[in-house]
């Protein structure tokens, strides 16, 4: 207990943090007149209105919030080793899996007061466009927030158990940074491109142009086609990257149907719907938490804190 108020207080006072709100204030922001542009002339406006701010929340957590939960991970037990934090706190009646997690606990909490505030700021964009906040429209937007809470706790505790093999903060920050970047933006470019060849490759298509020579219908069966290969490759080669796997979840809120004349017609799927279609990837973002924590702690246990 002693630990999770420590790193909790310790959390909410850093300028990180603080930074974090503000970015996503900035976001929603930004978001307000995209948002009304999406809404003009919609049928269905409340579940464009979802949409919208459901893709928002989830951008800026993949680019604030999930950079703030790995570094915060990251430069925890490091840092605590540098200014000497971990030997008063393991002076005490305190044990060093205690310890761990009461950082790890107090780190969540901060995330979840990040997450709240970017709830609250969908609930006032909507009632800022005069939609009714009703209990469904409510609902997806708390359980997107809950999934995107879900993500970024497994990237806290992949920054944990980082922290317990490099003892420089500064190295670890550097490291963490890199690692964010290269796996969430570099990797996703590479492995879709492995996608987009092997869909080109059953279509026989071998330059762009050989792409207009097909048919309506070839179109829309190459488009669904590359889109099941974007989602079975990266449960295969990126199943370690939840933000990847958290956007290929969102992107089934809705559900896009090209028709012949060039039209399209944009059906609302929900998020909970999105959720139970890809049982897969949420598996995958949920059971990584406990066995990266678990892994943190079994090293933490065995480090030499002098």
């Amino acid at each position: 207990m002693w630990g999770f108020e420590l790193e909790l207080k310790k959390s909410l006072r850093t300028k990180k943090f603080w930074l974090i709100l503000v970015l996503i204030l900035l976001i929603y922001a930004m978001a307000f007149r995209e948002v009304r542009d999406n809404l003009e002339g919609a049928t269905n406006p409340g579940e464009v209105l979802v949409t919208s701010l459901v893709g928002y929340i989830a951008v800026s957590a993949f680019l604030f919030i999930g950079v703030y939960a790995l570094m915060a991970g990251a430069t925890s037990v490091n840092n605590d080793l540098e200014n000497g934090t971990v030997r008063v706190a393991l002076s005490k009646p305190l044990g060093r899996a205690s310890y761990l997690l009461g950082k790890f606990l107090g780190q969540a909490l901060s995330i979840v007061v990040a997450m709240v505030f970017a709830t609250l700021l969908s609930f006032a964009v909507t009632k800022y466009y005069g939609l009714s906040l009703t209990a469904s429209l409510a609902g997806d937007l708390v359980l997107s927030n809950l999934l995107i809470l879900l993500t970024m706790l497994q990237l806290l505790a992949l920054g944990l158990l980082i922290s317990t093999f490099v003892r420089s903060s500064n190295t670890t920050l550097g490291l963490a940074l890199v690692l964010f970047f290269v796996t969430g933006l570099v990797m996703p470019q590479i492995v879709d491109g492995f996608a987009e060849d092997k869909a080109k490759e059953e279509f026989g298509i071998e330059k762009w142009g050989d792409f207009s020579k097909l048919s309506p219908e070839e179109k829309r069966a190459y488009r669904e086609r590359l889109d099941e290969l974007y989602r079975e490759y990266h449960l295969k080669y990126l199943f370690y990257i939840p933000q990847v796997l958290m956007l290929d979840i969102f992107t089934d809120i809705d559900k896009t149907t090209f028709n012949d004349d060039g039209t399209y017609t944009v059906e609302y799927i929900g998020v909970k719907r999105a959720i139970a279609d890809n049982s897969a990837q949420t598996a995958l973002i949920v059971g990584l938490i406990p066995i990266y924590l678990g892994a943190a702690l079994f090293r933490f246990r065995r480090m030499d804190l002098r």
